[in-house]
């Protein structure tokens, strides 16, 4: 229900912009500025969505976990939905999360949200989190035993 209703707020705010920037330039004007951010706005997704693309692969290929990456390709993804709708604040935001300065600061919050839910497990089985460990002493040995001769 609250995703409606901010949905018809943007939608509202959307169309009191547009006329209002209309009544300023000219509905031409405002029509064509629309068109032209949406334009304008798939090709700089498309170009930094493959850019993030290969920094994922090149991660990935390094054996890497591409957490900065995968944050920037949804922050791009996000930033496309916006740039294809129309509307003049939609496109302000779309544009803004192209900036890589602004990516840059969509990560540090997901990271810092994450990083407290999330830990990860040694290979001595260590369960690590960010500010604290807990060690475990029990140690697991992994031992192949042999087959039938």
């Amino acid at each position: 229900m609250l995703f409606f209703a901010v949905f018809a707020l943007i939608a509202l705010a959307e169309m009191a912009t547009f006329f209002w920037v209309g009544s300023w330039i000219g509905l031409g004007w405002a029509l064509f500025l629309a068109v032209a951010t949406a334009i304008i706005g798939s090709i700089l997704v498309r170009r930094s969505g493959l850019s993030v693309l290969g920094r994922i692969q090149q991660k990935v290929n390094r054996g890497q976990v591409p957490g900065r990456e995968l944050v920037d390709g949804a922050a791009i993804l996000v930033s496309g939905a916006f740039l294809i709708s129309p509307g003049f604040i939609t496109d302000t935001l779309g544009f803004l999360l192209l900036v890589p300065a602004v990516r840059g600061v969509a990560y540090q919050v997901v990271a810092k949200r994450f990083s407290s839910r999330f830990g990860a497990l040694t290979s001595a089985g260590q369960n690590v989190r960010p500010g604290w460990v807990t060690t475990d002493e029990t140690e697991i040995i992994d031992v192949e035993s042999p087959g039938p001769d």
